[in-house]
């Protein structure tokens, strides 16, 4: 057990599942020319648990999630991005990491793949960690990397959505924690604008801060965005910030008469709209009258 006490107080995430704790006992038992075996790995788990050095996460069910001994207490991200190592804090919570909004949410918003895509990248983690151990270590019935369901971790509610095309993060090594970056974030807030604390909130944080990531928010929307979301961001940085860029000229050819485009999508329609990008403005500050009705 010494090996894995070694290894354990080395660990760079403040949890470790039984996942990882299975891989740890087959690396040791392989070092001894010995096959994965069930039996070990509880031994192991219920030394370790013995001496408290590591102890249960309430969060999660009961012999899935350990938290390690002597650790600083960690946040609710670095527990969450460690639970599901496909997953990333994006959304509101990624424009807070980014200080990107003055507002603290409650909720830990992180987005995660598709069930399907979430099984067949856990296959291709355990072929990498385990190599030629795979098939003994399934036939043994060792914890399997999978999709470790939680609600909430760490005392936040957890919004977790699952997305087939994730869009670009980056790994902060210091703390494990993955994010959303910057352009995906403001991506996010045309595409998804209710989970980054509604249009409202997405328009003053165009305002504030678009100009000085003007580069990196027109690269990832000319590659990640669709049509009506190039819209979206292009009314906003051309009528509402008046910035220009050669990539937010291109996207006028997205603009689109007669169809049912919004700002908001999640607002109804609006009679008053951008000639120019052929969208419904229906975000009541962005409307005629506002100012003048102190609304």
């Amino acid at each position: 057990m010494r090996t894995i006490q070694e290894k354990l107080a080395a660990w760079d995430r403040p949890i470790v599942s039984d996942y990882e704790l299975g891989a740890l006992v087959a690396a040791h038992l392989e070092s001894l020319q010995d096959p994965p075996a069930l039996p070990l790995y509880k031994k192991v788990v219920e030394g370790l648990s013995s001496f408290s050095l590591i102890f249960p996460d309430k969060d999660f069910k009961p012999g899935t999630v350990y938290h390690l001994f002597g650790r600083v207490k960690p946040k609710a991200m670095e527990v969450a991005c460690s639970a599901d190592p496909f997953a990333y804090v994006s959304h509101l919570s990624a424009m807070e990491y980014h200080g990107l909004t003055d507002r603290f949410s409650k909720i830990l918003y992180l987005t995660t793949p598709t069930d399907k895509e979430w099984r067949e990248q856990a296959t291709a983690r355990m072929n990498k960690d385990l190599k030629a151990q795979t098939a003994a270590y399934r036939a043994a019935r060792l914890p399997m990397l999978r999709r470790l369901p939680f609600e909430r971790v760490e005392g936040q509610r957890v919004e977790l959505m699952r997305r087939s095309s994730r869009g670009a993060f980056k790994t902060i090594k210091s703390t494990a924690i993955r994010v959303a970056t910057i352009g995906r974030v403001f991506l996010d807030m045309v595409r998804e604008p209710h989970n980054c604390g509604g249009i409202q909130h997405v328009v003053d944080t165009y305002r504030a801060y678009a100009e000085r990531n003007l580069a990196l928010i027109v690269e990832e929307v000319e590659r990640h965005g669709n049509a009506v979301e190039k819209v979206r961001a292009g009314y906003l940085l051309d009528e509402v910030c008046r910035l220009s860029h050669p990539l937010i000229d291109g996207w006028t050819k997205y603009a689109q008469r007669g169809g049912s485009r919004m700002l908001d999508p999640q607002a109804e329609y609006a009679s008053h709209y951008s000639e120019k990008w052929m969208l419904s403005i229906n975000v009541p500050s962005l409307m005629p009258g506002f100012a003048e009705d102190g609304l």
